[in-house]
Order: C-alpha cells, then structure tokens, then sequence
C-alpha cells in the first residue's frame, strides 16, 4: 500500500478513463490508503476497493443502450436523466458490487456530495449505505432529482468540491496522484444556468452554482502547482477523444478506456513513496464524515 492518496474527479460517462486507470493499477498491484472520490469519480472508485477488475467497463458495455440507464424516457419517468436508481439498484443486481471486500478492504473510501442547505461539501466514508452515498454524488444538478441521505439533502459532489485535493491533504496525505477527466489545458467557461429557478429554496446551494466555475478552476491549478512541486502526480488524458458526459458511442468510450490504461502505465514510474504508508495511531477526524 501506497503512501499516497488517490483523488478521482467526475465526469460522467468520460468517468471510463479513471476506470482505465484504476484497472491498471489493480493489474499492477498498487493500493493506496485513502481513495476520495466525486461523482462517477466515486462511482467507479469503489470497485478499485472492491478489488473488483473490469467491472465499470462491463457495466458500459451491457447498459449504456439501455433507456433506464440514462435517457430522456428516464429523465420523464423517473426524474433523473441518469437513472440512479436503476444504475445503484437494479444493475448490482446483475453485475454484483463486491460490499464485503469493499468493507473489509484497509482502503479508506470517501465520497465527496453537495449539501443544498449548506452549499458546502459532505464527505462520507464507506459503509453499508455506500450506494445511497454514491447515488447522490451522482445526481447532476437539473438532470437529478435531489437525494435524501443521513437527513442531508443532496447532489453532485462536483458542485462543492470537484478535485477533493485540499481534503486529502488535510487528512494527512502530502503526496496524491490525482486522476482527472479532462486533458491539459482544460479550464471551464461561465455559462448561464437556471439554479435562481430549480433551487430557489436553497440560497447557499445558488451561490455554491454561481461560484462553481471559479472554484473549479482553482482547484485545477491548486493540483496543477503541487504537480510542478512534486507532491502531486496528474494523470489525465493524453489526447482528447471528445467523449461527453453523456457519451453513448460505445466504441469511443472502450477508447478512452484503454487511454486511461496507457496513461496510468506511463504514470506509475513516478509512484515510487519513499516509504510504505503506516496507518496513523490517531486516525484524522472528519466531522462532516458519516460514522
């Protein structure tokens, strides 16, 4: 196990790139002790705890076509666009989620949400409620319903804190690879959005949309300086495939797949701890952390 944290960014559906990624380092062997994830980032993270190899990109492969995963019938039907209840609840019931090796693993897991009433970032460790977790780091802003965990009102962990760099810093870990969904360069651009309009009772959550993109940016180059210092390293996307958040090409998406693998090959020279990670006798505190 690595001295190192693991922090994933979302994506949606450009998520398949991490999954290369994580795929890769199960190939190899290489563990870490905390993995921190958001939206997808999170969702496909927990398989890389479960130990479980391949299993994001089987889920594409056999689930994407299909409406209720993600689809405007689903968006009319069930109010999410993408189908969490379908994706953390049906799909496991075929493609199994491995909840006993998760637990059991050395690996602490967190995934980062967005509390409406607060604006700010809820950041749960892993426990038997870990899908109802992952399904509200999930649900999209205008695209998901909000969903209800631990009395939280919740979505898209994105939205308080889209590159959790800073929090595994503040638990302890000087040294991250960070894996990111976009390639070099990348910056977000302000767009109009109607949060005044959706989110109207939840005033903290519409100032948390209207500084989104900023925030985000700063994150970006907050990873990309500690990249330059050494304490951090980037893997992202060598070449941009053009994959959307909600890519449905499934060919395109086994591509950026197999780019996360040959990226995360290249990376793993440079993972090289000067020591083994030893858990600390007096474990951080996390108070927005679920029990």
């Amino acid at each position: 196990m690595l001295n190192y944290g693991l922090v994933l960014e979302g994506g949606g559906l450009r998520g398949l790139y991490t999954s290369g990624v994580i795929d890769l380092f199960l190939e190899k062997g290489i563990k870490f002790p905390l993995v921190i994830g958001v939206s997808a980032g999170a969702g496909y993270g927990c398989s890389f705890v479960s130990e479980q190899y391949g299993r994001n990109l089987r889920i594409l492969r056999e689930f994407r076509k299909d409406p209720r995963y993600l689809s405007l019938g689903s968006y009319i039907k069930t109010g999410n666009y993408f189908g969490l209840d379908f994706i953390y609840g049906e799909i496991p019931k075929y493609i199994p989620f491995d909840t006993e090796a998760f637990l059991a693993s050395q690996t602490r897991f967190i995934t980062v949400c967005s509390n409406l009433e607060t604006g700010e970032a809820e950041y749960f460790d892993k426990d038997q409620d870990i899908l109802q977790a992952l399904k509200a780091s999930s649900a999209v802003p205008f695209m998901c319903r909000i969903v209800e965990h631990r009395g939280k009102k919740l979505l898209d962990g994105g939205i308080a804190d889209a590159i959790p760099l800073k929090r595994s810093i503040e638990l302890g870990f000087s040294k991250n690879v960070v894996v990111l969904t976009h390639p070099a360069g990348f910056r977000r651009k302000k767009s109009f959005h109607p949060s005044w309009f959706f989110y109207r009772k939840y005033p903290k959550f519409i100032e948390a949309m209207g500084s989104y993109v900023d925030r985000y940016n700063e994150s970006l180059e907050f990873a990309e300086r500690e990249a330059e210092k050494g304490n951090v390293i980037l893997i992202r996307p060598s070449k941009d495939l053009k994959v959307k958040r909600t890519e449905s090409d499934i060919p395109k998406i086994e591509q950026l797949y197999e780019l996360g693998k040959r990226d995360a090959e290249s990376a793993c020279a440079f993972i090289q701890p000067p020591v083994p990670y030893a858990p600390s006798p007096t474990p951080s505190t996390n108070p927005k952390a679920a029990p």
